[in-house]
């Protein structure tokens, strides 16, 4: 007994670093919401990989946070659904997709006639990939689809150390005849697993995989705001992706960016899953007026509302949403009698932001 105890100690601190592989279960799937954080300026050594790896993040700070939705797709207009919905061809039907910043479509909207926002990029989950099979855009309101000529894989699954994998991305975004703008987005993509061990973050302590993508990305542009239709070659934009996953999280744990016109050139964007702080970007307080009685509550919350709001949710200490509230009135009430007794943030959604604001449910 003792010789079997000795050897069992012995062992534990084996399965404390233990290699692990993911998976498509460890990764989002439509529904999901994970919330990450912008972290304050923090010293990374993105050197530090390979067998065994400790990586210690513990004293990552927030300077904000987003809830990342996977929205399912159900969700826009008609061509949406025909080009990503359960009717489109194998390769383009959507799991879910998100809201994006890969195209430049803020700067634009300046130049042009129209309206253009909301640029979502629309995801495939299978078994053996994640794939980005395109975007849609908001024009005028309207959601217009764009699928990707090359389908880039975003992960080859399963995952494991030492992975490789090569991938490529081709999208031809054509604005006519709303307006004329063209845009071609080319992305080569090299990914590798290169390091496993422990990680440490704010939410705790993980066995982990790094993953390292090297992103190259060569676009064109075709507009005619500026004399004559002209295609402009933007200089080779170069990013590198170090991200830490672990297994059940729907995303990584710690993602930390460096890019430019040129690789490694200024300092990592660092972002990570953590708990709810309450720090998202929200309305300024002079912009709305917005107030729930009585409060405390403990049944029937009333509500007055100097703008309309699309909803509201309540979440608790976690982040979670336990209670959501569509609305289309100045005035209203909801029922929060259901809830345990506690402390809540409500985050009320308006056309050009959030507000929050604390309940005290007794």
């Amino acid at each position: 007994m003792k010789r079997f105890i000795s050897s069992l100690l012995m062992f534990l601190p084996l399965l404390s670093g233990a290699q692990i592989s993911l998976v498509v279960s460890d990764f989002a799937n439509a529904g999901d919401s994970v919330r990450m954080s912008l972290a304050n300026p923090f010293p990374i050594d993105l050197q530090n990989t390979g067998p065994n790896a400790v990586w210690d993040f513990s004293q990552l700070s927030a300077q904000s946070q987003q809830l990342v939705g996977y929205n399912p797709i159900g969700f826009g207009s008609i061509l949406i659904l025909a080009t990503y919905g359960p009717i489109a061809a194998t390769p383009y039907k959507a799991t879910y997709f998100n809201l994006s910043a890969d195209l430049p479509i803020d700067q634009f909207s300046a130049f042009l006639p129209v309206e253009l926002s909301n640029l979502s990029q629309y995801t495939r989950r299978t078994n053996s990939q994640i794939n980005s099979i395109g975007y849609s855009i908001d024009v005028q309101g309207q959601g217009l689809p764009f699928k990707s000529d090359t389908i880039e894989t975003r992960y080859a699954l399963p995952l494991q150390y030492n992975d490789t994998y090569n991938s490529r991305g081709y999208t031809y975004v054509d604005l006519n005849p709303v307006t004329d703008l063209k845009f071609i987005q080319h992305r080569e993509r090299t990914s590798v697993v290169d390091g496993w061990g422990t990680l440490t973050t704010p939410l705790g302590t993980f066995n982990a995989l790094r993953i390292k993508h090297d992103i190259v990305e060569n676009d064109s542009i075709y507009q005619t705001f500026f004399g004559t239709g002209t295609w402009i070659a933007p200089p080779e934009f170069v990013t590198t992706i170090y991200e830490w996953w672990t297994t059940g999280k729907k995303d990584c744990m710690v993602r930390a960016t460096v890019g430019g016109f040129g690789q490694g050139q200024g300092g990592a964007n660092i972002e990570y899953q953590d708990i709810y702080l309450g720090l998202d970007a929200g309305l300024q307080s002079e912009e709305i007026k917005c107030s729930f009685y009585p409060n405390p509550v403990s049944e029937w919350c009333y509500f007055n509302t100097s703008l309309p709001f699309d909803k509201l949710e309540i979440l608790d200490l976690n982040g979670r949403v336990v209670c959501e509230h569509q609305n289309a009135a100045l005035q209203g009430y909801f029922d929060v009698s259901f809830l345990p007794n506690g402390t809540y943030t409500v985050a009320v959604y308006y056309s050009n932001g959030v507000s929050y604001q604390k309940l005290n449910k007794l």
